[in-house]
């Protein structure tokens, strides 16, 4: 609010007449508004971003890019994860490197940390259920994104497909969530968002393409 239009908004309540039965409506309706004014006048000198902001976004980004890293490295130095993910079938436009598929997780999850606290700053934090529920989403996704790890050290290609599945349609309902409370926190997990459908498709494919052939 502008100087020129609280003075305006200050003087047009001036002018209020209250009814003689409240002696003193008029006196408290203009302590009341003092105080709004003063409680403005401090928001608005407020910084929007401070660095206590900035260091629970980098704590907060540490989690998905931490498991996005670990998996990277666990399949990099695996070498029979490496050597089995080269042999079972798989379609024609599959990349062929497991690594491949740790770095694009690498790339499409380190922004979700910043998105989430994105989110529960602008979003007023857990005493509102819209956040609540955006965030809760948001955790459920990187506990079943972190189960990728064991699921494909164990070679089970369909508990794989579908704890993708489940990864995808949980980074989908995030994405969502996330941008009707902050429109940038909801755009970073586009990404990331459409990798996880593209997984899912492709780790269908592959069981698929792995299945055993019934017998007539």
């Amino acid at each position: 609010m502008s100087d020129e239009h609280r003075g305006e908004f200050e003087r047009s309540w001036r002018h209020v007449h209250f009814p003689h039965s409240f002696p003193d409506a008029h006196d408290a309706f203009k302590e009341f508004i003092e105080k709004e004014n003063c409680r403005l006048c401090a928001y608005e000198t407020m910084p929007f971003w401070t660095t206590q902001d900035t260091r629970n976004a980098a704590l907060s980004t540490l989690i998905p890019a931490g498991a996005a890293t670990a998996a990277f490295v666990a399949f990099a130095k695996d070498q029979h994860i490496a050597d089995w993910w080269s042999t079972i079938k798989k379609p024609k436009w599959a990349p062929k490197d497991v690594r491949i598929y740790s770095a694009v997780d690498l790339l499409t999850l380190s922004p979700l940390g910043y998105a989430s606290y994105l989110v529960y700053k602008n979003g007023g934090g857990f005493d509102y259920n819209d956040t609540k529920l955006a965030l809760g989403i948001y955790g459920a996704n990187l506990v079943f994104a972190i189960a990728t790890i064991p699921i494909i050290k164990k070679k089970e290609l369909g508990c794989l497909w579908k704890n993708t599945a489940v990864v995808s349609l949980t980074a989908a309902g995030a994405a969502y969530t996330f941008y009707k409370i902050d429109k940038k926190a909801g755009l970073l997990l586009i990404p990331y968002a459409i990798w996880t459908a593209f997984y899912t498709y492709l780790t269908y494919s592959i069981k698929k393409e792995n299945d055993p052939v019934k017998d007539l």
